[in-house]
């Protein structure tokens, strides 16, 4: 799990890398009505990340296993996510992946075997938790290069 844990901080922090590299008059923009901006992709892996704590707190703590999907658009305009600060985002993308990782390396291998079931992903432990959470922050990585592709025009 130590390589799986690393692997986790390393794609958090190419992703905080990217971003704080980001020309901060550009971190509102959007590429189009319904793409996110920077603010909004940084925001969105935020709450990604204290979503999965929330959840793997679940995992060990309840019996409920189950999952819902989010909506991120939603979530994306109730939480007003383009009208926060850009730079603060990025340090609590910072504190919620040291936390999430803080979280996982202090469960036995037991508990990180524990199932639960995700509506889109089906059945997931932390280790699948771990890499879905990977994953995530490369398209988010492509997506903040898409968009500041985009909106540099």
């Amino acid at each position: 799990m130590q390589q799986e844990l690393e692997k986790l901080e390393q794609t958090i922090a190419e992703v905080t890398h990217f971003a704080n590299h980001f020309p901060r008059e550009l971190v509102t923009k959007k590429p189009d009505a319904k793409a996110f901006s920077a603010t909004e992709i940084i925001y969105h892996l935020v709450e990604v990340d204290q979503l999965w704590q929330r959840r793997i707190k679940q995992l060990l703590t309840t019996t409920e296993k189950n999952f819902q999907a989010i909506d991120p658009d939603a979530l994306a305009i109730e939480n007003h996510y383009n009208q926060k600060s850009f730079d603060a985002g990025i340090e609590q993308l910072m504190d919620a992946r040291n936390d999430t990782v803080d979280l996982i390396d202090a469960m036995s291998e037991s508990e990180r075997r524990i199932v639960g079931v995700h509506s889109k992903y089906g059945e997931i432990d932390t280790h699948q938790i771990v890499e879905t959470m990977q994953n995530h922050d490369l398209q988010h990585l492509e997506q903040l290069k898409r968009t500041l592709q985009l909106v540099s025009v």
